[in-house]
């Protein structure tokens, strides 16, 4: 693809390009899938011709719940799938030769300019497909693992103890060894965000590996906006409040998950004020399934561990007094920008992507991670706060103008533009292989 693009000129568009997710299941509170499928769609609206690859989801040779989603005009290949080795919650494509071989006949075919993936353990299958086929390779970086195993106590489901920390231990070398692999085996690291750049620099990973460019927050602000059907609004607050007529809800979107810290939330909700509801909206680990049990107006706690489409979720948004997480590892904070976008201030956390994309007292209330105190303050204050000024809905969904899609995948296309051919083709591609059949083995022993 040619570069040289002018100074605020508009970057110029590929030809085609294939897109590689590990999450992309429809209903899925994943801000992975929210921000690859966005991503597919715009760049095929432009034009360009988009294939995507991911897993097929079946777990132990069982279908997946849902089939993922389709893209009108978008191909949609399916990679043979297996539990991430070191996360056994998720899954990704199968560390396997077959994989490698089904991709390398898929780049050939579709003949891309360049393959954008999203970094998952498996990723030196589609790093040695790509160098194998002398295709330049993009990979974004969206998730820091090393906060998921200290948060989840879950991270390895089957060793506890010493032993189960020493696991962990090797696995975080494992995961560091890998992105410097796929570096080195020619990938170009894409940051979403500047965490994503510290964390591939306590991994090693060479500067002339990562992309200068950072993707940045994204949302959908047609789905995500202020003026959505009113009745519709109202209806689903009621429902959502137990209706309750003054309640103040606090909306909760994602993964019911422990690593999320979803019993903070449920504890603070014992010492808030009466009229406080909280609405835990997205499927329930089984960790936490007692929370189900909770469920009804007598505990002000909404959690029926239902999924819901992308349009209900924005209406849920709309009619909330305001959007709530005490997670510490959202690299980004989709829900955040979603719920901004939808006119609805947040109460989160000040930790990674809450602290870097929101504007503590003007967008936003942020407390101290794992403080009593400080998130009982945080939400009194908000509650106080009137919805005038900075806090009116149309500032609030102003706020979030540069995080549009649009905004998004140009800052893409300025990252896609500027990656050429990778040097040293001839020994990396041994380098690639031999990696590969390691990482083979690596993940039979996690397994």
């Amino acid at each position: 693809m040619a570069q040289g693009a002018a100074s605020g000129a508009p970057p110029q568009l590929p030809r085609a390009v294939l897109l590689y997710s590990h999450s992309w299941l429809p209903g899925q509170v994943d801000g992975v899938a929210v921000r690859m499928m966005a991503h597919a769609r715009s760049l095929s609206e432009k034009g360009v011709k988009v294939v995507v690859a991911t897993p097929d989801f079946e777990r132990q040779g069982k279908p997946a719940p849902l089939a993922p989603d389709k893209i009108p005009g978008v191909e949609h290949v399916l990679l043979q799938s297996q539990p991430t080795p070191v996360y056994h919650k998720n899954l990704c494509m199968r560390m396997s030769l077959k994989n490698f071989w089904t991709l390398v006949c898929l780049i050939k075919r579709v003949k891309p300019d360049l393959v954008h993936g999203t970094q998952e353990a498996s990723m030196q299958v589609l790093a040695s497909a790509c160098i194998f086929c002398d295709v330049p390779l993009v990979i974004s970086l969206h998730t820091d693992v090393a906060q998921i195993a200290e948060r989840d106590k879950g991270f390895s489901k089957f060793i506890g103890g010493a032993v189960g920390r020493a696991y962990t231990q090797v696995a975080l070398f494992c995961v560091y060894w890998g992105y410097r692999n796929w570096g080195t085996s020619g990938g170009k690291f894409f940051c979403v965000s500047p965490q994503s750049r510290a964390i591939l620099g306590d991994a090693g990973v060479r500067d002339s590996s990562v992309c200068s460019g950072t993707w940045g927050p994204m949302v959908e602000r047609q789905t995500f906006r202020i003026d959505l059907p009113e009745q519709q609004v109202s209806e689903l607050r009621r429902e959502l409040c137990f209706g309750i007529e003054d309640a103040f809800l606090m909306l909760y979107i994602g993964r019911v998950t422990a690593e999320k810290d979803i019993r903070f939330l449920v504890d603070a909700l014992e010492r808030a004020p009466k009229r406080v509801v909280l609405a835990l909206i997205g499927p329930v680990e089984e960790a936490l399934q007692d929370l189900r049990g909770l469920h009804g107006k007598e505990r002000r706690l909404h959690c029926s561990g239902e999924m819901h489409s992308r349009e209900k979720v924005a209406l849920m948004l709309r009619g909330a007094d305001c959007c709530v997480s005490a997670s510490t590892m959202e690299t980004v904070g989709f829900t955040a920008m979603e719920a901004l976008s939808c006119g609805t201030p947040c109460l989160m956390a000040n930790a990674q992507g809450f602290a870097l994309h929101l504007t503590h007292g003007a967008n936003a209330r942020l407390f101290t991670p794992h403080s009593e105190e400080s998130f009982d303050g945080e939400l009194r204050a908000l509650i106080a706060q009137p919805r005038e000024g900075s806090w009116s809905p149309e500032a609030l969904r102003e706020s979030m103008a540069d995080a549009s899609v649009d905004h998004c995948t140009n800052r893409a296309l300025k990252v896609y533009e500027a990656v050429g051919a990778t040097s040293g083709r001839l020994w990396r591609v041994p380098f690639a292989l031999v990696m590969l059949c390691i990482n083979v083995v690596v993940n039979f022993c996690f397994r």
